[in-house]
C-alpha cells in the first residue's frame, strides 16, 4: 500500500488551442525524492486545472484524479489556487473523513495559522521548505505532530504552530528531483533546475524570503552539473530554466558554472532571472558564450520615487546601463515592471510606462507589464492591508468570458519553432490571469469572506486608478 499520497496545482498546458504552460513545477518532485529515499512509497498526480470547469466538475475531476488509499494527502499550490484548494480539501474530507489533509507550498505556507483557524478540514500546513518535513511527516503520523518543526497543525479543535524548521543549508544532501515519477520529456519541454535557495535582498512586495530564507544556500557545481546531464542525455531536454531567485548573486560561482556547462557540451538553452545590481560585462559574456538565451530582470517601477520606497537596491539609470549591456550578449531581455503600489503617483506610473516604451521600441527587450498583488507575508501588506479592495469592475479577472475571448484572439505564447527559450514576457502575466479568472468565477465566495487569506484577488488603492488602468490596459490584459 501506498504511503502518502502528493497532488500538484496547476493550470493546464493549453488554453483552448494554445499552449500556456510548457515547464514542470521542482519542488514536489524533490518531496517525492526524499520520501522515497526514506522508503516511503508515493502516489503523485499533477491536477492541471481547466477554465471551462464548474466548481463541483473541478472537484469532483480532482478527487477521481487521486489516489485515495493511503492514509495522507499532501497538496501543493501557489496562493492563486489556494481558494480552489480549501474548497476540494473541504469535500475531500466529507467523502474520506479519516484522511489527513496536509497543505504546503508558497500559497499555504504564507497564511498557515489563519488557514487552520479557519477552516477546520485542514489537518496541517507546512510552513517554508518541505523535504525534511514531510518525511518526518510520513514517520511519525499526525498522532506526533507536536514534534515536528515547521508546521502548523489542529488537535482537538486548537491550532498549535510549532517552532520554525532551519533551512536546509548542504543542497547537495537532497538527491536528484524525482523525474521518473511521471512521463517527463513527455508532460513538459521545459526543465526547471534549482542551483541555489534564499535571497539576501528585502524587497517590501515579495515573500520569498519568509519561504526560502535570506541566506543564500547552494547546490554544488558538481551536482548540478551531473542534474543537467541527466536532463539532457536520458530525458532528451535542450531546454532548461534555472529558478533561483537571483542566478548571479555570486559572481564567481555563476562564472565557473557557465564554465562547466560550456565544456560539458550538452547543446543546451537556458534562461534564468536576476538583479541588475548582480550583473556586470564579464559575466554576461560567460552567460552568452554557455547558452543563456534570456535574462530576466525584474526592475520593478520606472520611478525613482518608488524605487526607493520598496527598497531596491539601485537607481533606474544604473538599472538602464546593464540592460542596454545584456542586450549586447543575450538574445532576448525580459523585464519585470509593476504598477499600482498604494504611494504611487500618476506621474510615477507615467515614468514606468515611458521606461517600458523605451525598453520594448528602443532596446527590443521583452517587457512585462503586472497589476501589483498583495502578498501576505510582505512588509508592503502588512503596512497597507487596510488599504485593499477586491476589483471587481476594474479587473478582466472578473470577468472569464472576456478572458477567454481576448487569450483565443490574440498572439500565441510559445514560438512555434525550436526555440522555446524564447517565451514572451507576457505569458506569465496570462498565465496568472487564468489561473486567477478560473479560481475566482468558482471560489468568489470564500474569496470575498477571507481578504487576508486569498489577497492575490485583491489590489492595494491607489491615486488615479481609472487612469492607470485605462493607460495599461494598451499593453496587457488585467
Amino acid at each position: 500500500m501506498n504511503n502518502i499520497t502528493l497532488v500538484n496545482i496547476t493550470i493546464a498546458k493549453n488554453f483552448n488551442e494554445k499552449v500556456v504552460y510548457k515547464h514542470n513545477s521542482v519542488g514536489i518532485f524533490l518531496l517525492i525524492a526524499v520520501l522515497e529515499r526514506s522508503g516511503y512509497k508515493v502516489s503523485f498526480y499533477e491536477y492541471c486545472m481547466e477554465y471551462k470547469r464548474k466548481l463541483t466538475e473541478e472537484i469532483n475531476e480532482f478527487i477521481n484524479t487521486i489516489d485515495t488509499v493511503p492514509p495522507m494527502v499532501g497538496i501543493g499550490c501557489h496562493s492563486v489556487h489556494l481558494p480552489f484548494v480549501v474548497k476540494a480539501a473541504e469535500e475531500l474530507k466529507k467523502r474520506f473523513p479519516g484522511k489527513v489533509i496536509i497543505l504546503g507550498g508558497a500559497g499555504p505556507s504564507a497564511v498557515a495559522e489563519d488557514l487552520l483557524k479557519k477552516f477546520d478540514f485542514i489537518d496541517a500546513v507546512v510552513v517554508g521548505e518541505g523535504e525534511e518535513t514531510i518525511v518526518e511527516i510520513a514517520k511519525k503520523g499526525l498522532s506526533e505532530f507536536r514534534e515536528i518543526k515547521g508546521i502548523v497543525y489542529r488537535e482537538a479543535d486548537k491550532v498549535h504552530v510549532n517552532s520554525p524548521r532551519p533551512h536546509i543549508d548542504e543542497l547537495d544532501k537532497l538527491p536528484l528531483p524525482a523525474y521518473h515519477a511521471v512521463n517527463f520529456k513527455e508532460q513538459y519541454q521545459i526543465a526547471t533546475v534549482i542551483t541555489s535557495r534564499g535571497c539576501p535582498f528585502h524587497c517590501k512586495f515579495c515573500s520569498l524570503t519568509d519561504f526560502d530564507g535570506k541566506k543564500v544556500r547552494y547546490n554544488s557545481i558538481d551536482n548540478v552539473i551531473h542534474e543537467l546531464r541527466i536532463l539532457s542525455v536520458e530525458y532528451g531536454f535542450k531546454d532548461l530554466f534555472f529558478v533561483d531567485p537571483t542566478f548571479t548573486v555570486n559572481k564567481k560561482r555563476t562564472i565557473e558554472l557557465c564554465r562547466r556547462i560550456r565544456e560539458e557540451n550538452l547543446g543546451l538553452s537556458w534562461f534564468c532571472m536576476t538583479r541588475v545590481e548582480c550583473m556586470d560585462e564579464e559575466l554576461l559574456e560567460e552567460m552568452g558564450r554557455s547558452g543563456c538565451k534570456t535574462i530576466f530582470y525584474g526592475l520593478d517601477t520606472g520611478s525613482e520615487e518608488v524605487l526607493k520606497k520598496i527598497k531596491r537596491g539601485f537607481g533606474i539609470k544604473d538599472a538602464l546601463n546593464i540592460i542596454e549591456k545584456s542586450v549586447r550578449y543575450i538574445n532576448m531581455v525580459e523585464i519585470g515592471l509593476m504598477w499600482g503600489f498604494p504611494f504611487e503617483s500618476l506621474n510615477d506610473f507615467k515614468e514606468t510606462l515611458r521606461i517600458r516604451t523605451y525598453l520594448e521600441e528602443e532596446l527590443g527587450c521583452n517587457v512585462q507589464l503586472r497589476w501589483l498583488e498583495p502578498y501576505p507575508a510582505t512588509s508592503l501588506f502588512q503596512e497597507y492591508k487596510k488599504d485593499l479592495f477586491l476589483p471587481k469592475s476594474q479587473s478582466l479577472m472578473f470577468q472569464p468570458e472576456t478572458i477567454e475571448k481576448l487569450i483565443i484572439s490574440g498572439k500565441n505564447f510559445y514560438r512555434a519553432s525550436g526555440d522555446t527559450c524564447r517565451i514572451p514576457a507576457d505569458v506569465t502575466s496570462i498565465r496568472f490571469i487564468i489561473a486567477a479568472s478560473h479560481t475566482a468565477n468558482i471560489c468568489r465566495d470564500i474569496i470575498e469572506e477571507n481578504p487576508y487569506l486569498f489577497s492575490d484577488f485583491y489590489r492595494y488603492k491607489t491615486f488615479d486608478l481609472e487612469e492607470k488602468l485605462k493607460l495599461a490596459s494598451r499593453y496587457s490584459i488585467y
